[in-house]
């Protein structure tokens, strides 16, 4: 058998099936993880940012008030996590 469909038979089958598990919801989870490190990510980001302008921690800003640190909460919240 050709190698090149045998890949593109394998292929399709695991688009199918994340699909159907996208679709299904059972990915939901995996989902909201994914979203809340990014979003840490991007809070921590904006920590050292603030922190480069001279800023300091406690004092002029809190870590909790970050953009991305409340939207990650909120991501958090929304999935359960």
């Amino acid at each position: 058998m050709n190698p090149l469909i045998l890949y593109s038979i394998i292929f399709a089958i695991f688009v199918a099936t994340v699909g159907a598990a996208y679709a299904s919801g059972v990915l939901d989870p995996v989902i909201g993880e994914i979203a809340k490190y990014m979003l840490k990510a991007k809070a921590e980001a904006e920590v050292q940012g603030l922190k480069a302008q001279g800023l300091q921690e406690g004092q002029d800003f809190l870590r909790e008030e970050v953009p991305g640190s409340r939207q990650a909460a909120e991501i958090g919240d929304k999935f359960g996590l």
